[in-house]
């Protein structure tokens, strides 16, 4: 039951917001500025629902153990850094709003898919789950041969009894300001089962 409250939630929310704006955008007298602005709160419901679906499919392949990992060398620092300017156009944040600290090259040998997946859905719970003017510092480093990327956020904070079991599928803590944020409970559980696939291990704190 958890789980389909969580999709009803998160299909009916964007396609009702796009509903809308399509009926708008259909009057007459709508001005280009308003178009622009309609057409940018379509996209943004349209990039909502998309990241909604990768999760879907990510958490479905996770629990019926379908891995295909592609292990290559990869940059990371490249590839944090999309990460990052995909997570600030996503939510329109500033520049300044998400700061990276990591050496000029950093490499490691993973999937990059994988990889990938775990920064930006990371970076994305810190930003829904922050103060309206979001403040994030993602570190980079590597030691002794083992890479690490530590995300902080300005955000509400969380129970320590809840730390553990926002890694659990479909779970969210039970506090209003998690309410009124969008959200399945998927993306950090997606995020524990890649980065255990991987070999790592990931801690969160508050």
């Amino acid at each position: 039951q958890m789980f389909i409250d969580s999709v009803t939630h998160e299909l009916r929310s964007p396609l009702a917001s796009i509903k809308l704006c399509l009926e708008t955008l259909g009057r007459e007298g709508i001005s280009e500025n308003q178009r622009s602005e309609l057409r940018k709160m379509m996209l943004h419901d349209v990039e909502r629902l998309s990241v909604f679906v990768d999760d879907i499919l990510q958490a479905s392949r996770i629990a019926y153990g379908r891995r295909s990992q592609t292990w290559t060398v990869v940059d990371v620092v490249p590839l944090v850094q999309s990460c990052i300017d995909g997570i600030r156009t996503r939510h329109d944040l500033p520049p300044d709003a998400i700061t990276l600290r990591a050496p000029e090259r950093l490499a490691t040998f993973s999937d990059p898919t994988a990889l990938e997946i775990i920064v930006k859905n990371v970076l994305d719970n810190a930003v829904k789950y922050s103060s309206p003017a979001p403040q994030v510092e993602v570190d980079v480093q590597a030691t002794t041969g083992t890479l690490s990327i530590t995300v902080r956020d300005n955000g509400i904070g969380i129970e320590r009894s809840q730390l553990r079991r926002i890694f659990q599928r479909f779970h969210r803590a039970p506090d209003p300001r998690v309410n009124e944020r969008s959200g399945s409970g998927l993306g950090l559980y997606v995020v524990h089962r890649l980065v255990l696939n991987l070999g790592g291990r990931i801690r969160a704190r508050s």
